[in-house]
């Protein structure tokens, strides 16, 4: 089960834009100058709920270097997953998107069944992931060329929305009919 939620994150992250993590490699000891952006998910599909933030730094340096992390919501359980990956940006518009790394417990980087995506441009918020319709809100540009700060991404059907927080699991579930107190 857990191998089906990294999987789905990845994929996700991807979709959304780049990501990738290093394991096995160290983080530079000065990190060039970045440009933060922040992508909100709320999607469900495949019997599987993610609700969480992705934070992103994208290097202006032209390597297409991208640090990711995402904190949140997978089937109801806590998660969190960082990485890097490297973005490509062609002149049509287009990205590639190759996850480099990816830091989640006992499971590795040619685990996963996709480590490369490409988006085309001209989208109007609409992406298919796994066969999966998901609505995004935002613009999704090479780094330095005017980004969303934010990009909020849900399933198509329910349009974009703000996902203004997590949900709290501290407390005992609560049965159908009955109320929080």
């Amino acid at each position: 089960m857990r191998r089906w939620i990294s999987i789905r994150i990845v994929l996700l992250l991807a979709v959304v834009f780049s990501l990738s993590g290093a394991s096995a490699q160290a983080r530079p000891a000065a990190l060039p100058s970045t440009e933060p952006l922040t992508v909100l998910v709320d999607v469900e599909g495949a019997g599987r709920r993610v609700t969480g933030a992705y934070v992103i730094r994208r290097a202006m340096d032209s390597s297409g270097t991208v640090w990711w992390s995402f904190r949140g919501m997978l089937d109801g359980e806590l998660e969190e997953v960082d990485g890097m990956a490297v973005e490509r940006w062609s002149i049509d518009g287009s990205v590639t998107v190759e996850l480099t790394a990816f830091n989640y417990p006992n499971f590795r980087l040619d685990e996963l069944p996709a480590q490369r995506i490409t988006l085309m441009p001209g989208w109007d918020g609409l992406v298919v992931i796994a066969g999966i319709p998901l609505a995004v809100k935002g613009e999704y540009r090479a780094p330095g060329a005017g980004s969303s700060p934010v990009i909020i991404v849900t399933n198509a059907g329910r349009g974009a929305r703000t996902i203004t927080r997590l949900p709290d699991t501290s407390d005992p579930p609560v049965k159908q009919g009955e109320q929080h107190q």
